[in-house]
C-alpha cells in the first residue's frame, strides 16, 4: 500500500511541474504576441506618416501661402503654416476626433522657402519628421 501512494505522489509532482512549465511558456508566447502587435501598429503608423509628410511637402512646393496649403491638405491655417488632423484610418478629420496630427511650419530665408513637417500621434509622440525646401516665387498661390 505504501508503494502505491509514493508512485502517485511522484506522478502528481511530475504533472504539476509540467503544468508550471506550460504556463510559463504560454505567458512568454502571449507577451511575444503583444509585442509583435505593438510593433506592427508602430510600423503601420510610420508608413502612413511618411506618405502624408511627402504629400505635405509636395503641396508646400506648389502653394506658398499657409491658407492655400491648408485648403489643399484639408487642414487649418495658422500664422506660420498649417495643421492637419487625421483619424486612425488616416483620413482628414476634426481636431476632437484626431489620432494623428501633421503640422507644417513655414519659414523663408535668403530666397528659399522651408517647411518643417512633423507628423505626431495625438499624445505628442513624434512619428515622422521631414524638412522640405523650395525656391521662393513671386505671386505664389
Amino acid at each position: 500500500m505504501r508503494r502505491q501512494q509514493s508512485k502517485s505522489v511522484v506522478f502528481l509532482t511530475e504533472l504539476l511541474l509540467a503544468l508550471m512549465i506550460f504556463a510559463l511558456c504560454s505567458s512568454v508566447c502571449a507577451g511575444l504576441f503583444a509585442w509583435s502587435y505593438r510593433i506592427k501598429e508602430q510600423s503601420s503608423a510610420l508608413s502612413h506618416a511618411v506618405v502624408m509628410a511627402q504629400s505635405g511637402a509636395e503641396a508646400f512646393k506648389r502653394y506658398s501661402a499657409p491658407d492655400a496649403l491648408a485648403r489643399m491638405m484639408e487642414g487649418t491655417a495658422t500664422d506660420s503654416g498649417c495643421t492637419i488632423y487625421y483619424d486612425k484610418e488616416w483620413e482628414a478629420t476634426a481636431s476632437d476626433s484626431a489620432a494623428y496630427v501633421m503640422t507644417i511650419a513655414l519659414r523663408q530665408e535668403a530666397g528659399l522657402r522651408f517647411a518643417d513637417i512633423l507628423v505626431s500621434a495625438q499624445d505628442g509622440i513624434a512619428v515622422y519628421r521631414l524638412e522640405a525646401s523650395a525656391l521662393r516665387t513671386e505671386g505664389g498661390l
